[in-house]
Parts: structure tokens; C-alpha cells; sequence
């Protein structure tokens, strides 16, 4: 494909980078605000580790809705507890971005091993097998060449740009590492992990010559479930993902305040560096947890979008016939 000189293309790529605060061509991946109740796009060693029989998960996110295009990512997950130690995981996520003229589709199935260093100081090791696809739908977008100085956009005026390549599909692979400690005895327990994804390095069509590779993604997690009392949990975390020359560094924590045996309610926030604050509140019921946040732009593009960033929802169930261990505690990440 020739360079591309889609008006649209370079302001959406332009805020969508610019937000992030690095250059322009650096990060692939679709992005959640919510990490911690995205299991499977943050580290594939987190299949399995849930204190029930299954887990199914599902994110929402849409960004810069103050904008003509924005961007909208979606993704659902299911993990199991492991059996002999060996759980496995699915994930499917999709991109939908400036008018569904570009489409980002990635799936992975996943495959996790908990080894007990102690009674309760576990350690998971896990890889991924999927496919990554992206399309583009060329009537969808909009070329500097079909700009009349008269009428402004005329899509009647034919391009003379030549796409080679609209849709690519690769083969994927992921890994990850993870360590949590889930002594009941401890007031702090705490968890880290990391993960990378592209290792493979897949081919980029989409850049001129197609000599180029999508960049891998690097995720570094960690935190610590901290008990207050017999009804509270604080649990400070932070990420650093890196991809290519962009990179990421968010801190928070959250409150988990147990309103009876059932139910739980879970406030707190979170700070991206020069990006976004990112208030959240959730709710679990029983097995159920549904979580809301919303991102306020503070970075340089808060004069285009008046500090309005993405709303984000997700909602996981866990499934228990019975608890496994009623000492298990699950880094809710």
C-alpha cells in the first residue's frame, strides 16, 4: 500500500498516540483501562487462577466518544480452575476503529501451569496460540485527494490511492509469568507478574513493502491485597506495558468493602502518566462482578475532547459448585 495520506487516518493515529504521550508509530494493540478485570489480554498465565470452577469474562470499551470515529474495543474471555495443576484459558478481542473502517482481531487459547511453592505461594507459567487479523474497508475512509475546495469532502471524486493489502491475518503467540502468595494468616499478600505478546513477531503488511513487524508488547504487573479489617481489602497495583517506542505506566488501587457474605463493593481509581485519571466502582453479587470506570483525559488532547477519554464496562462471573479452598484468595487484578 502506498504511504497513507488518509486525512482521517493521521488525525485518529495522531490523537490515539498523542494520548499515550510517545510517537506515532509505535503502539499495535488495543488498550483497557480496567487491566485488572481483563485477565487474559494482561497476562496469559492468570487462566485458571480464580477461586471457583470457571471464569467468563467480557470488556467493553469505547474512546474519544466526543469525536467523529472513536474507538471501540470488545473482548470476552473463559478460564478454568486447574485440574492437576493445568488450566487453560480463551480470549477474543476486536477493535472497531474510525467508523469501522479499520478492524483489529486477535484470539488467543491459552494453557497455564500452577506450581506450589508453599501451601498457599504459588507460581503459574503459561503460552498462548492464536490469530491475529486486521482489515481495512477502503469505502469507509476518506482521502486527501477527494477534498474539494468548493464543497469540502465530495466522495464522488475518485482516489488514486492503491490499496495491495486490505486484510492480513498472522499467527500469534503469547507468554506470561506470575507469582501470588494467598496465605490467609498475612495481612499483605501480594502478586506479580509479566507477560509478552508478538513474541513471533508478525508481519505488518499494512507498512510500505511489508518488511515491517508488529512490535511485541510487554506487560510488568504487580500489586498487593492488603487487609484493613474483617469487612475491607485495599489493593494498590500498577502496570507497565511497553510496545515498540510507546509505553504505559498506570498506579491506583481499590477499595473491596464486604457488604454482607455475598456482596461486595469495590471504589477506586487510577492514574496513567500523563494520560488519563480513571475513576472506577463495581459491584459483585455472588459469583457476579460488573465494573464501570471512566477516563478524563488530562494529556494534550483534553482541548479536542474536553477531558472526556472512554467509558469502560466489563462484568465477570465465576462459577463455584463448591469452594475449593475457602482460604483461596485470588488477586482480582
Amino acid at each position: 500500500m502506498k504511504r497513507i495520506t488518509m486525512k482521517w487516518v493521521s488525525i485518529a493515529a495522531g490523537i490515539l498516540f498523542l494520548a499515550q504521550g510517545h510517537r506515532l508509530n509505535a503502539q499495535v494493540d488495543p488498550h483497557f483501562s480496567q487491566y485488572y478485570a481483563n485477565p487474559l489480554w494482561l497476562n496469559p498465565s492468570l487462566s485458571g487462577v480464580i477461586d471457583g470452577d470457571y471464569r467468563v469474562t467480557a470488556n467493553y470499551r469505547r474512546q474519544w466518544s466526543a469525536l467523529n470515529a472513536p474507538f471501540v474495543t470488545a473482548a470476552i474471555s473463559a478460564d478454568m480452575f486447574p485440574r492437576n495443576n493445568w488450566g487453560i484459558g480463551f480470549m477474543v478481542l476486536g477493535q472497531k476503529a474510525a467508523d469501522g473502517g479499520y478492524h483489529y482481531m486477535n484470539g488467543y487459547l491459552n494453557v497455564a501451569y500452577q506450581v506450589h511453592l508453599t501451601e498457599y505461594q504459588v507460581l503459574t507459567g503459561a503460552f498462548g496460540l492464536g490469530l491475529l487479523n486486521r482489515w481495512l474497508d477502503p469505502s469507509k475512509l476518506h482521502f486527501g485527494d477527494q477534498y474539494n475546495p468548493v464543497v469540502g469532502y465530495d466522495p464522488n471524486m475518485v482516489t488514486s490511492e492503491v490499496f495491495t493489502n486490505t486484510s492480513a491475518t498472522s499467527f500469534d503467540i503469547s507468554a506470561g509469568l506470575m507469582y501470588f502468595d494467598g496465605n490467609p494468616n498475612k495481612k499483605v499478600n501480594p502478586f506479580i507478574g509479566g507477560s509478552v505478546y508478538h513474541p513471533n513477531k508478525p508481519k505488518d503488511v499494512f507498512i510500505t513493502n511489508g518488511q515491517s513487524f508488529i512490535p511485541m508488547r510487554f506487560n510488568f504487573h504487580a500489586g498487593a491485597k492488603i487487609r484493613l479489617s474483617e469487612q475491607a481489602d485495599l489493593t494498590p497495583h500498577a502496570i507497565y506495558i511497553r510496545q515498540g517506542t510507546a509505553q504505559e505506566i498506570t498506579g491506583g488501587l481499590y477499595l473491596d468493602y464486604k457488604l454482607d457474605v455475598f456482596k461486595d463493593m469495590i471504589v477506586g481509581a487510577t492514574y496513567r502518566v500523563n494520560d488519563a485519571i480513571v475513576p472506577n466502582v463495581g459491584f459483585q453479587v455472588n459469583g457476579m462482578i460488573v465494573g464501570l470506570s471512566y477516563d478524563v483525559n488530562i494529556s494534550a488532547l483534553h482541548a479536542a475532547t474536553a477531558f472526556r477519554g472512554g467509558f469502560e464496562f466489563s462484568i465477570s462471573y465465576v462459577h463455584r459448585k463448591k469452594i475449593k479452598d475457602p482460604k483461596f484468595i485470588c488477586p482480582r487484578l
